[in-house]
């Protein structure tokens, strides 16, 4: 890192043993409201105000939660490097696993502990927690269970040696180097109150607060999951996702090279403005997409459900697919109550439509998966 690429920005340079690291000023920043700032301000608005009418169509929220979820937890998983799927995740407790894409058991495992994180932190605000360095330690733990970064003290905040940011991770490479680890517990405590108190309205306050805690990076790894995952938590908190609809990991995946371009003009010139207008884009566009794919869910669930009108159990089989989309029998059995024999017959006609494929082709343990859910739920 350059540090005379950094003496335009709101921050300094605080070496550590010689190593320039970059100190984020304390918050909140001075904003000008431009034009385009507060346009994608509106539609941000607009946007999550119409997701949050999803669950009013729906009895059973967590039937689209969990494709939600899940796909947040791909989207996320793939801005590290992965190959993970949807398909993968939803797969990860089954006894008896189909061919997988080309991510290696690790990477899916990561993913997957980034659907539990998510679990954990909705649960943990429903039950009146605030977000603060207990539930981000914990959120953390969770993150790095047997995957990599496992030896980077999970759960505890670093307080030696500089991370990187950049190529190959080596300090000669590095674009970026976080905040001095001798800063970072105070950093982070600034910034964990800054969340609690604010000083604009909650949405740019969200993306001020991702570009702080990107900036201090408090933990030795998995910083990006947990930023992106806090940005949800917030959103929850203020109000504005009424449950885990929302997967920006998405919008920060394809324009990946923008999001770390922004970030890091923020601190190499403060352009605070053009940050947040990215950030509050993202907010939008996710929003929307989030609420075309629910209405289709909501749509597709409907059709199948009408075809069995007097099928009671069918229509539970069917429910069951769209929170998990590959269906195995004994685990439709424990999720519906049904009995064996109903559940049975249940698969057999949901086969004969074609609304399952079986994709083991085995006589017994057989797994189905359902195309048309995860046609959806998988799109870009």
């Amino acid at each position: 890192m350059d540090p005379t690429e950094f003496e335009d920005g709101p921050g300094w340079i605080e070496p550590y043993d010689g190593i320039p690291c970059y100190q984020p000023a304390g918050l909140p920043p001075e904003v000008s409201y431009t034009d385009d700032l507060l346009r994608a301000y509106g539609d941000a608005r607009y946007a999550l105000g119409q997701l949050s009418t999803l669950h009013d169509d729906i009895e059973n929220e967590n039937l689209l939660i969990a494709p939600f979820v899940v796909r947040e937890a791909a989207m996320s998983s793939q801005i590290e490097g992965t190959d993970v799927t949807v398909s993968d995740i939803v797969l990860h407790n089954l006894d008896d696993d189909p061919d997988r894409s080309a991510a290696n058991l690790r990477d899916i495992r990561e993913a997957y502990n980034y659907v539990e994180a998510i679990r954990t932190g909705f649960n943990a605000l429903d039950e009146g927690s605030q977000i603060n360095q207990s539930l981000l330690s914990e959120l953390h733990k969770s993150l790095l269970v047997d995957v990599r970064g496992e030896d980077k003290r999970p759960g505890h905040i670093r307080d030696e040696l500089p991370v990187m940011i950049g190529p190959n991770n080596q300090l000669e490479n590095a674009r970026f180097v976080p905040a001095n680890p001798n800063s970072v517990a105070l950093l982070l405590d600034q910034l964990l109150s800054y969340i609690r108190n604010g000083s604009y309205p909650p949405l740019i306050d969200i993306a001020i607060t991702h570009y702080q805690f990107e900036t201090i990076h408090p933990f030795r790894d998995g910083n990006g999951r947990l930023g992106r995952l806090l940005i949800m938590l917030q959103l929850y908190q203020a109000n504005l996702l009424s449950e885990p609809y929302l997967y920006l990991s998405a919008y920060f995946n394809h324009y990946r090279t923008t999001y770390f371009d922004r970030l890091l003009a923020v601190s190499q010139h403060g352009d605070w403005e053009e940050w947040i207008t990215f950030v509050l884009n993202a907010i939008a566009e996710q929003a929307i997409d989030a609420y075309q794919c629910g209405v289709d869910l909501v749509s597709l669930r409907a059709d199948y459900r009408s075809r069995y009108p007097n099928s009671p159990a069918v229509r539970d089989v069917i429910d069951h697919l769209f929170e998990e989309p590959y269906l195995q029998a004994p685990r439709a059995i424990e999720a519906t109550g049904r009995s064996r024999q109903a559940v049975y017959d249940a698969i057999e006609k949901l086969s004969s439509e074609d609304i399952i494929v079986e994709v083991t082709d085995k006589e017994r343990n057989k797994v189905y998966k359902a195309p048309d859910i995860l046609g959806l739920v998988e799109s870009p």
